[in-house]
């Protein structure tokens, strides 16, 4: 009887204490700011959760140069390790307009609205950590950069590859654009590179006037636009291929001339 008592005791005592616990759970926002912080659930449910909207409050360290804000990534981290990373441009409304949010319905969970699946979705989130890539340009060919591997592709090699073709409609500093864009998928030039991407593996492309901004796969396999290498504008032949976030509502992640491919 004792034994039962006792038993009964803990599973109350484990079920008051349980919710203070979560109620008390923070999740940091770090890495390449200048304004670090921590938000209980009940500060990110008054601030509507929203993942651009936080690590904008951080203050991402920029390096000089024109719309550096695209080169940023932001890794989201759950208490069993799982991470996903998210280009921040997608995220924000002026750009991809692909939001990711912050729920506190049941603790403190990451979900991706606009998804086709919820492979992107991170349970009892922990950590927001930011990082910005200082990655150059390259040469004449196309330099794809893994860690502390390099590879190099000639752009007539990009032209060979299997491709589609797409209609891309942006705005733009002088308007509304819309051009037939031709190229292989990003992912297939990785492939072609030896990479073995993950779902979220995030690419900056670097331009040869060194302007650069990131995407991830996963854009293209669970948000389901496509991110094509385009060698072909309109009908005409590029002489260095051009990046393609299909779905983008501004222009400023369709990078020209791209001589590099920073993979993270």
């Amino acid at each position: 009887m004792l034994l039962r008592v006792l038993a009964l005791s803990a599973a109350l005592l484990a079920g008051t204490v349980a919710p203070a616990d979560a109620s008390t759970r923070t999740v940091s926002v770090d890495g390449a700011v200048a304004a670090p912080a921590s938000y209980t659930a009940s500060q990110l449910k008054a601030l509507g959760g929203d993942l651009n909207t936080l690590v904008a409050a951080a203050a991402p360290v920029l390096p000089p140069g024109k719309n550096t804000a695209l080169r940023v990534t932001v890794t989201v981290t759950g208490s069993a390790h799982r991470a996903v990373t998210f280009a921040l441009a997608e995220l924000d409304p002026a750009f991809g307009n692909h939001p990711a949010v912050l729920t506190t319905d049941h603790g403190i969970d990451l979900v991706v609205p606009g998804d086709r699946d919820r492979s992107r979705s991170v349970r009892d989130v922990r950590r927001v950590r930011v990082a910005v890539s200082a990655a150059t340009t390259a040469g004449r060919a196309l330099r794809i950069t893994t860690g502390r591997r390099s590879v190099t592709l000639p752009p007539a090699l990009l032209a060979h590859l299997p491709s589609r073709t797409v209609t891309a409609s942006f705005a733009s500093g002088t308007g509304q654009q819309t051009h037939t864009e031709t190229g292989p998928s990003l992912a297939l030039v990785l492939r072609i590179a030896g990479v073995v991407p993950r779902a979220d593996t995030a690419v900056v492309a670097v331009g040869s006037d060194g302007y650069g901004a990131a995407v991830t796969l996963a854009e293209e396999r669970t948000g389901g636009r496509p991110l094509l290498l385009s060698t072909v504008e309109d009908g005409v032949p590029l002489d260095l291929p051009r990046l393609v976030p299909l779905g983008d509502v501004k222009g400023g992640r369709y990078v020209s001339g791209v001589t590099a491919l920073d993979v993270r």
